[in-house]
């Protein structure tokens, strides 16, 4: 009669078949199965009829296995581990019960992986335990969870197959949070992965904490029950009551299982330990970056970091959950973001996403800001509101999360200000409690030019508590001048005090710039005072509002060699300006009264020289803004500067596009010769109305993808004075060169052609990094070393 074995071959080392699964082996005219385990069994199958399908293919490879059997040959239909545990020998059943005359089946067992982890792990399984698959694709995540609290309840040991995908993040998360409603933190878990075959990997940790190591689909977890303990050894132990008088106690008290536990955890918190080789390093898909203060330099390193990722031939994609800036950038879908996410979606080569910074806080006042969650407004919130709102916005800050980490092999995320406000810790959605989610480690970013790095780091590093100062994988010390070699002794105090190593002093750096995050930084700019050659230079003044949005517009003006830009305070700074600017404002209104408080609404109106406007500022410089459904500011109308014959009316539905446009002649009046299309992007909550007094300065030709013909800006008949809903026009090369050409003309100055194209910035910043950080130290600490992807993953999982 024929014949079909269903041969469980364990969990892949030859060492660990039985010598049953040998025989069949050996026996067989034919060997049937998925290709990895058939690669893992070669040298038994040598000279054998061998058919290998790859993955969800598990239907056609048993029936063609059926069907070769029922023809008279004798074939072996290969599982890993146990073939009847999550293997191929009830499908081969249920097929074979469909066949008119079917062949012999002889189930052969193997060890399985749950075996195989529990003596990797020690005696995890000596009591009762459950094993469920974290897997829905072919049973519903409700039941799923029915039997995660069944379990949990039950105090049974539960072993945990399937545990992580690419496709499931976030299935092992709810199955922690389902098994910590019913026992405590510290109760020990086990994590193996490729168990008792090569690269077999180990870790020993705790409930509370076993998300914060790297788990996939090699993976298998076991959770213990209210007994297990660990030994001095480091082995998870689960009695079952044989020692005289412990019952299920077993023989260590819960305060030797804590000790236990802790002395493991203390050790190393982030190694894996394998049984055949060294101390292995963890393979986390993210790391965050922190900071003791803000405007430490976390974006920039942060973006610097995400290009090394992606030079090194990672897909890497940048996230911070919470952003609170008034300089923003708008998506190719037409979502609002901070523009220090785009900046480092640029730096990882990839488009901007909401999902790199779902919840942005646009302040409106002190006490409130607009909030917009996934690229959209969702109203204005005063700070209790956002309280409240919390637990909604970090919701969506984890779906967020989930759906980069799926989509990349790294996300590197960015802190918010300090890690360290205790005042802010309870209600933390962006710093420490964002890599708990992630389950990564932290490196943090101290400001030496600022002074006192050494009590920043110090005095962070001991506010923190025990278990967030674990997270910390690393120090920085970022914008140095000066010799390294001195700050030495203090990098040795620092480390011996803290435990934490310092990865490197990374000096200021010079010749190329990075679009910063929101006005912390602006604080900085000087005057201008003092500059030498600046009769040869053209003088830019931008107005310094105190709601002030987006003035990275002005970064390539700033960039040109012949010119001087400075921020204006005051009616006085405007004398001997060659262009005026009014940058874009959160709240247009509110400050236009402040340029009238500061005597800058009349000087402005005063000044000869000509004017730009860019968005809320193009608003100002009509006769009147208004403001009727309250959507920036309480105030419902205010006089506009009336330098052009406009009028605004605020929307409750904010415009956010990229956008592409086009000159029109009142265009070329204000950008003489200019070439090209322009391209920018708009955000703003207006729409403003042109009077017979303006022609239009431009027309959209493309938003967001879409082809489009609405007109933009307004130009004054004298061609002095103009604005624009266009941010990011100066960074328009021919655009710019032309505008400044024609002030050029109008001082007597030498014309300039457009600015070549210069080296890739964040090249030169990823080299910069490189240079000065250690950086296989400082990725290996948090999980990166090698950055080599995910390889396949094992039968029956299809994402």
């Amino acid at each position: 009669m024929s014949k079909l074995y269903v041969v469980g071959i364990g969990p892949g080392d030859l060492d660990h078949m039985t010598f049953q699964a040998n025989e069949a082996l050996d026996s067989a005219d034919a060997v049937v199965g998925y290709k990895t385990y058939l690669d893992l069994i070669n040298p038994l199958i040598a000279g054998k009829e061998i058919i290998s399908s790859g993955m969800m293919k598990e239907v056609e490879r048993c029936r063609e296995a059926l069907d070769l059997a029922a023809s008279g040959k004798t074939v072996a239909l290969v599982s890993s581990g146990d073939a009847g545990i999550y293997g191929m020998a009830g499908l081969a059943l249920e097929l074979a019960a469909e066949m008119a005359d079917p062949p012999e089946i002889v189930v052969i067992p193997g060890v399985s992986a749950v075996q195989a982890a529990a003596a990797v792990l020690g005696a995890p399984l000596m009591h009762d335990f459950a094993v469920i698959s974290l897997s829905d694709l072919m049973t519903p995540w409700d039941l799923i969870e029915r039997r995660l609290v069944a379990a949990a309840t039950a105090d049974f040991v539960v072993a945990l197959y399937n545990p992580r995908s690419k496709g499931r993040v976030r299935q092992i998360e709810e199955a922690r949070q389902i098994l910590l409603s019913a026992r405590p933190q510290d109760t020990p878990v086990g994590i193996v992965r490729n168990a008792m075959r090569e690269g077999e990997e180990r870790i020993v940790t705790t409930l509370g904490r076993m998300l914060e190591h790297p788990i996939d689909m090699f993976s298998l977890v076991i959770v213990g029950n209210s007994s297990t303990f660990v030994d001095a050894a480091g082995r998870m132990v689960t009695p079952r009551g044989y020692a005289a008088g412990t019952g299920d106690r077993g023989p260590g008290t819960r305060a030797k299982q804590e000790k236990a536990v802790d002395k493991q955890l203390e050790d190393s918190p982030v190694q894996i330990l394998n049984s055949r080789s060294p101390i292995l390093d963890s393979r986390s898909r993210s790391l965050m970056i922190v900071g003791t203060a803000s405007d430490v330099g976390k974006s920039v390193l942060t973006a610097g970091i995400c290009r090394i990722l992606k030079n090194r031939g990672l897909r890497v994609a940048p996230f911070k959950s919470q952003n609170m800036a008034l300089n923003s950038a708008v998506t190719p879908e037409g979502g609002e973001i901070g523009r220090a996410q785009a900046v480092q979606a640029a730096a990882c080569g990839i488009p901007p996403h909401v999902d790199m910074n779902p919840i942005l806080l646009k302040p409106s006042s002190d006490t409130g800001s607009q909030v917009i969650v996934a690229g959209e407004v969702v109203g204005n919130m005063t700070v209790r509101e956002y309280h409240d709102y919390k637990p909604t916005a970090f919701g969506k800050v984890r779906e967020s999360f989930d759906r980069l980490s799926a989509a990349h092999d790294v996300v590197v995320i960015e802190g918010a200000g300090s890690i360290a406000e205790i005042n802010l810790k309870a209600h933390d959605i962006a710093n420490l409690k964002v890599a708990e989610m992630a389950g990564c480690r932290a490196i943090l970013v101290a400001d030496i030019d600022r002074g006192g790095v050494f009590a920043q780091i110090v005095g962070t590093l001991e506010l923190l508590e025990p278990a967030e100062r674990e997270r910390i994988a690393g120090i920085v010390i970022n914008k140095f001048r000066g010799e390294p070699s001195l700050l030495a002794p203090g990098i040795e105090f620092v480390e011996k005090r803290t435990g934490v190593p310092v990865l490197g002093v990374v000096p200021c750096f010079s010749g190329f710039r990075i679009p910063e995050e929101d006005s912390v930084a602006l604080e900085k700019r000087g005057s201008g005072a003092g500059d030498r050659g600046a009769a040869e230079k053209l003088k830019i003044g931008v107005v310094k509002l105190p709601r002030i949005s987006n003035y990275t517009d002005f970064d390539a003006l700033e960039a040109e060699p012949d010119v001087r830009l400075t921020y204006v305070e005051g009616a006085d700074q405007l004398r001997g300006l060659d262009l005026l600017i009014i940058p874009g404002s959160k709240a247009t209104i509110t400050d236009l009264c402040f340029l009238v408080e500061q005597g800058l609404f009349e000087a402005i109106r005063a000044f000869r020289e000509p004017i730009v406007g860019i968005c809320g500022g193009y608003q100002m410089l009509g006769k009147r803004v208004s403001d009727p459904h309250a959507v920036e500011s309480g105030i419902r109308e205010a006089e506009g500067l009336g330098l052009l014959d406009v009028v605004t009316v605020m929307l409750e539905k904010k415009t956010t596009h990229q956008a592409l446009a086009e000159l029109l002649p009142a265009g070329y009046q204000v950008a003489p010769r200019c070439r090209g299309d322009l391209e920018g992007y708009e955000i703003h909550m207006g729409e403003t109305i042109l009077g017979p007094g303006v022609r239009p300065f431009a027309r959209a030709t493309e938003r967001s993808g879409r082809p489009v013909e609405v007109l933009d800006g307004a130009v004054s008949c004298d061609g002095r004075v103009f604005g624009t809903y266009i941010h990011g026009i100066f960074d328009n090369a021919g655009f710019r060169s032309a505008f400044l050409n024609k002030l050029r003309r109008a001082k007597g100055l030498e014309e300039r052609p457009a600015a070549e194209l210069r080296d890739d910035p964040f090249d030169l910043l990823a080299k910069h990094l490189e240079t000065y950080l250690d950086m296989e130290r400082l990725l290996t600490l948090c999980g990166l070393g090698g950055g080599c992807r995910d390889g396949g993953q094992p039968e029956g999982e299809r994402r």
